[in-house]
């Protein structure tokens, strides 16, 4: 497979944002703080928003159509979703915390990242910023963490993933610091800085891990770390999961070789599963 270089759309003007705002009220924090950041991005450009609660995400139904190379049967919003990212130059993703996570949306979309092979090649190496907005001091729960998923397994480029405290509408910038803040992403979302967290995994940042004996794992890359006696994240392995679109493939082969194996398996399968088939009474709304 031939390597392939991040996205070059970025090289042209005027260029797109596009805004992915999670969120169903119109001018809460997502929106207004994001259209904010636009006003400082000194490139000329064009912002693009979608509300991503408007659109229609159904559930994926596990077949692996797209998976083999055949169309998605699914005919919902996804496919506009997706081609709107490809087409943009850069992405912002901002969404409210829901009960310690991002906007259900997110998840939705999540699950039907395998789709997101189609078009990995031309967003590898685009620059997103990801934007989480709550209320409630330090309630910020597994939030940060969907969003940079999302932004991993498209292959972007983060630019700061944030967690931002402001609940009311347009709270986000009632003070001279929340506005500085928005004019800092607009002025790095297209050059070669990024802003990062001060502790995070040494791999890719995200702050949420899991612990594996003496040591943590990252629930996004994977990475494998400790802890030294300074207080400093000492990397120990690479967690395999991320790279160049090349890498990030390969977990398309090997769902196809799944798909093989399902075949080769099929009647020990059949012979495990089909005595529950008539067990329990499912239950329907009325």
């Amino acid at each position: 497979m031939n390597k392939i270089k991040p996205d070059t759309a970025i090289d042209r003007k005027p260029r797109t944002v596009l805004a992915l705002i999670a969120s169903p009220r119109t001018l809460g924090n997502c929106e207004t703080f994001t259209k904010e950041i636009s006003r400082h991005i000194p490139e000329v450009h064009t912002l693009r928003l979608i509300r991503l609660t408007k659109l229609r995400i159904e559930a994926c139904r596990a077949c692996y159509g797209c998976v083999v190379g055949n169309d998605c049967p699914i005919r919902d919003d996804m496919e506009f979703l997706l081609g709107e990212i490809a087409n943009a130059d850069a992405i912002i993703v901002a969404s409210p915390v829901y009960y310690l996570g991002a906007n259900a949306i997110i998840k939705n979309i999540l699950d039907r990242g395998f789709l997101f092979f189609s078009i990995l090649e031309r967003t590898y190496g685009k620059p997103v910023i990801l934007l989480n907005f709550f209320g409630m001091p330090g309630r910020v729960g597994m939030a940060p963490q969907m969003l940079e998923t999302f932004a991993a397994f498209l292959g972007l480029s983060v630019k700061a993933s944030l967690s931002i405290k402001a609940a009311l509408p347009g709270e986000a910038l009632m003070t001279k610091a929340g506005a500085a803040r928005a004019e800092q992403l607009g002025k790095a979302l297209f050059s070669s800085r990024k802003i990062k967290r001060k502790k995070g995994c040494p791999f890719c940042g995200c702050e949420i891990i899991r612990v594996a004996g003496k040591a943590f794992v990252c629930t996004v890359c994977h990475g494998t770390f400790t802890i030294d006696t300074q207080g400093t994240f000492v990397r120990k392995k690479v967690g395999g999961i991320l790279g160049p679109p090349e890498h990030m493939l390969l977990h398309r082969e090997w769902l196809r070789g799944m798909k093989q194996r399902f075949a080769e398996k099929k009647k020990e399968i059949m012979r495990t599963i089909i005595p529950y088939k008539n067990e329990g009474e499912w239950i329907e709304p009325g």
